[in-house]
């Protein structure tokens, strides 16, 4: 039990910027790009936990971080792509 107690402590150092409810809920557009862009710094290099506060993954049972990569990327690509036929356009 101690090796599972000592990976929720390590993983305990990170502060969720979400609470429960809002954790379920996948940030789209705009808010997802916001978020990422305010708190990329605040998890210490760990993608899993920030894909998770921004909706898209879960913790396993062992409480390890484990993030949908596909939708996160996808959602990140498509406001990205308008982001960047705004800059071409201008």
């Amino acid at each position: 039990m101690t090796g599972f107690e000592n990976r929720l402590i390590k993983k305990s150092n990170a502060k969720s910027h979400l609470n429960d409810h809002q954790s379920k809920k996948k940030l789209k557009g705009k808010a997802l790009v916001n978020f990422v862009e305010a708190h990329r710094k605040d998890f210490n290099g760990d993608g899993d936990q920030l894909c998770i506060e921004a909706g898209y993954g879960e913790y396993s049972k062992d409480g390890d971080a484990k993030c949908n990569f596909k939708p996160f990327v996808k959602e990140l690509s498509k406001v990205m792509d308008l982001e960047s036929k705004k800059d071409i356009e201008s």
